[in-house]
């Protein structure tokens, strides 16, 4: 693990956006963890932060700026669309455009904004960032609903790139990369959740150990029954 992400993974854990013991999802599986992003972006500093280590990742791991747009679903990923595209200038003198959908149309005003948010032009060449992905679906939805909107722009996405990648599979029994994959997507992510347990196991953070036997235990009895690299 790079310092920035182990940084990240403090900084998650500090203002609870990563939470341990039992949690029921909407699947009905019980995790023996919770993440959300709004607690780390419901402030400039927070969202400031968030931005920076999603540039981390963007020259890290997806290997630099190849894309000229930036999609951010709604809705949580619109402020992470517009922080990276921000500090992407600030920093680096680099412009890209971004934008959003909606998820529900918009029935008065600009009919061209009807549904999506954003300046497409032809020959661009996207990335969409969110915070999870879980099986994806809803980006691969997404992602077909633009192409088909946008056929004669000759668009192209480079891939998707999310903070938390929760390793686990769907209720088919697919993971959310091999599912992206399929349809020529590379997934990114800043964290595995491995990486974040092994990191936090007996680590004290903030005097606190988030962590423990315990939640080490219940963590690999779930990665037995849900995680990726078992199946």
């Amino acid at each position: 693990m790079k310092k920035w992400q182990a940084d990240l993974v403090e900084f998650l854990a500090g203002c609870g956006a990563l939470l341990f013991g039992e949690f029921k999802l909407k699947s009905g599986r019980l995790s023996p963890f919770f993440f959300n992003i709004t607690k780390t972006i419901s402030d400039g500093n927070g969202l400031l932060r968030i931005g920076e280590f999603y540039l981390n990742g963007l020259f890290d791991m997806v290997g630099g700026v190849k894309f000229n747009f930036i999609l951010g679903p709604a809705y949580k990923a619109i402020p992470l669309a517009a922080i990276i595209s921000l500090l992407l200038y600030e920093k680096h003198n680099i412009t890209v455009r971004w934008g959003y959908d909606r998820k529900e149309e918009k029935s008065y005003g600009v009919a061209s904004e009807k549904w999506f948010v954003g300046e497409l032009c032809k020959g661009d060449r996207l990335l969409l960032v969110d915070d999870v992905a879980t099986t994806g679906k809803t980006k691969i939805d997404l992602i077909k609903r633009v192409r088909t909107a946008f056929k004669d722009y000759d668009l192209t996405f480079q891939g998707v790139l999310i903070l938390l990648d929760r390793e686990e599979v769907g209720e088919d029994g697919r993971y959310s990369g091999d599912v992206l994959k399929d349809e020529g997507l590379k997934l990114y992510s800043l964290l595995k959740v491995s990486e974040v347990f092994e990191y936090l196991y007996n680590r004290v953070v903030d005097g606190r150990v988030l962590v423990s036997d315990k939640e080490y235990r219940l963590f690999q009895e779930y990665r037995r029954m849900f995680g990726a690299s078992t199946r």
